[in-house]
């Protein structure tokens, strides 16, 4: 009977260990996930930064006549 409550303390203990790197190892992808989100931010702020400090033109026409020149083949045939 002895035997067997020590077997069993030991079942116990290997299976703690083993609920413990499991949880260690969901936590270090849970904080992996939020650091590639957080880093997903940051590009996205310093995008948002550089399209802000480039002018967009002096007025609309030229907008239009940016876009006209755009749509212009470039080839000739």
């Amino acid at each position: 009977m002895f035997l067997f409550a020590k077997l069993k303390m030991y079942l116990a203990a290997a299976g703690a260990v083993v609920v413990a790197l499991g949880v260690a190892y969901l936590r270090g992808r849970s904080a992996e996930a939020a650091a590639e989100h957080e880093k997903e931010l940051n590009e996205y702020v310093e995008t948002r930064k550089r399209m802000d400090s480039v002018g967009s033109g002096d007025s609309l026409d030229d907008a239009h006549a940016w876009l006209r020149e755009r749509q212009q083949p470039k080839r000739d045939l």
